[in-house]
């Protein structure tokens, strides 16, 4: 709470984790909107400054804005402090628990006082957590503290970036983007570039991007620009942070091989646009012309892993949906209501992916067909065929035993209030699954609460506050201290009742006033 307003508006714009305000969304929609036009990509892996670093590295960087030296002797105590292992806490408490539930087939039942787990709909999620976004600090005893010391460390790197993107610059005028300045271009990704990516009369240009220990560099040049890069990189993660890292943890990888970056594929698309024109005689001429589109895609294949992980598919190329075992002693409203929050979830997710439809749907598929599964396993129907005659294609019907005909109707039940309304399961048709936002990005893009830390900072210079207040006084606008220090000394000098007699014209408001002011004192 105290270190977050201090280092937010100085770390750079280029990192995104850890923040607030921040997330992969941004992520993406920075590179949608900024990187088009690359031809090289640096994807750097240096997450073992996550894992493990130098104090020494941690506190020269605290110390560059934290004078105070209580604060930073209780921070290097943290970082001194050993790390207890949770991997083995977890295998001697799991053989623990084995030994007491030895023979017990009872579910237990929570404490008041005793945290719930997560509902499953979330554990599954979590576990679809891409590999940039997986991993989560953890110095000595700092805690919570841990993610934030990472990027007050790692920004030595961002701005050095910064400024490696602005010596890269070297505009072409015969460029059809990025004529005079960097920030020229455009931002809707819908706009084809019809010049090459690399040559001598082409605009040079770099833009970087960060999420935790991972990063992003896209170069618009020939490749040894990209070598050089990366020798500049390893050689500052040397010298300054104290990670040695080799060429397989910053790999050089082309774009029309695609480049995989938070379960979402950046590559190039050639497109053949009709460009219409007008000639010198006044004929309007078409033409077909030849760009490219930047495109960011969602990973199918990756998607198939997490559910394999998850055990709800086996297989890779042609995956067949398993029966989703961990909610069998679950109701069917209840299951169905717990897999629409992971779509839900999942839908939102690949928001800003292309084919944002083909891969909901894909999950979907997945999750109605183990749900089928599931439903025939414990209503006996033997088959998915069965599931789906009765329930319908999205399972919105209620399924129950053959051998209990004697029960009441599930409308009945349904009318006393004795049973759950289900709800379908969603995204059973193409129609009903949302298409990719292409909603524009701001390049120069700042969450509104950096704005106003940066606004905090720059009053902080005697020079700026000083300007404010000299223009205040030109002006003759009144400040707030100066009205509430005539009130004090109006209140001090002729008392409670001359003063309100003089703020408030009758006699309701000078009793309020007093007894406001009686209040206050």
């Amino acid at each position: 709470m105290i270190f977050e307003p201090i280092f937010e508006p100085r770390f750079s714009s280029k990192s995104h984790a850890f923040r607030p305000g921040r997330n992969p969304h941004t992520v993406i929609r920075t590179i949608r909107s900024n990187f088009a036009g690359y031809l090289w990509f640096l994807k750097a892996d240096i997450s073992e400054v996550l894992d493990n670093v130098d104090v020494d590295v941690v506190m020269a960087s605290l110390e560059k804005a934290i004078k105070d030296k209580k604060v930073l002797s209780l921070v290097k105590s943290g970082l001194k402090a050993p790390v207890r292992s949770r991997q083995g806490e977890g295998d001697e408490d799991e053989k623990d628990s084995r030994k007491r539930k030895k023979g017990q087939t009872k579910k237990r039942i929570l404490n008041e006082n005793e945290p719930r787990p997560d509902p499953y709909w979330l554990r599954t999620f979590f576990d679809f957590a891409p590999q940039e976004a997986a991993k989560i600090p953890n110095y000595g005893g700092c805690g919570i503290l841990s993610p934030l010391l990472a990027n007050v460390c790692l920004n030595e790197l961002d701005h050095m970036m910064e400024q490696k993107t602005v010596e890269f610059f070297r505009p072409c005028e015969r460029d059809t983007i990025w004529k005079y300045s960097m920030d020229d271009g455009c931002h809707n990704p819908a706009w084809p570039e019809f010049v090459p990516s690399s040559g001598k009369d082409k605009t040079r240009k770099m833009d970087f991007i960060r999420y935790g220990g991972h990063f992003l560099v896209g170069i618009r040049g020939p490749r040894q620009d990209a070598v050089e890069t990366r020798k500049e990189i390893i050689e500052f993660c040397e010298k300054i942070l104290g990670v040695r890292l080799d060429n397989s943890k910053i790999e050089i990888e082309h774009i029309s091989r695609g480049i995989q970056f938070l379960d979402h594929i950046i590559c190039r698309r050639v497109i053949y646009p009709t460009l219409r024109y007008t000639a010198s005689g006044g004929n309007i001429v078409s033409e077909n012309g030849v760009g490219t589109l930047l495109s960011v895609s969602a990973s199918l294949q990756q998607c198939i892993r997490q559910f394999r992980k998850l055990k709800l598919v086996k297989g890779d190329r042609d995956p067949e949906p398993l029966p989703c075992t961990p909610m069998l002693y679950s109701g069917q409203a209840h299951t169905n209501s717990q897999m629409n929050k992971f779509l839900e979830t999942m839908a939102d997710w690949f928001r800003y992916a292309d084919n944002r439809r083909k891969v909901v749907g894909f999950c979907a598929y997945v999750v109605r067909s183990s749900l089928a599964k599931l439903y025939a396993a414990r209503y006996r129907l033997k088959s998915r065929a069965k599931v789906y005659k009765i329930a319908s294609r999205d399972l919105s019907r209620p399924l129950r035993e053959h051998t209990n005909n004697s029960a009441p109707e599930y409308s009945d039940l349904l009318r006393m209030g004795l049973v759950d309304a289900i709800e379908g399961v969603q995204f059973s048709h193409m129609s009903s699954i949302p298409s990719c936002d292409y909603t524009p990005f701001p390049r120069n893009w700042i969450p509104d609460h950096e704005k106003v830390l940066h606004e905090c900072i720059n009053l902080q210079e005697p020079k700026v506050f000083y300007q404010l207040h000299k223009s205040v006084k030109q002006h003759g606008i009144c400040l707030p201290q100066d009205e509430i220090s005539h009130i004090v000394w109006q209140y001090k000098t002729l008392g409670v009742r001359s003063l309100s007699q003089k703020l408030c014209g009758d006699k309701g408001m000078e009793n309020a006033y007093e007894k406001v002011m009686v209040a206050s004192s």
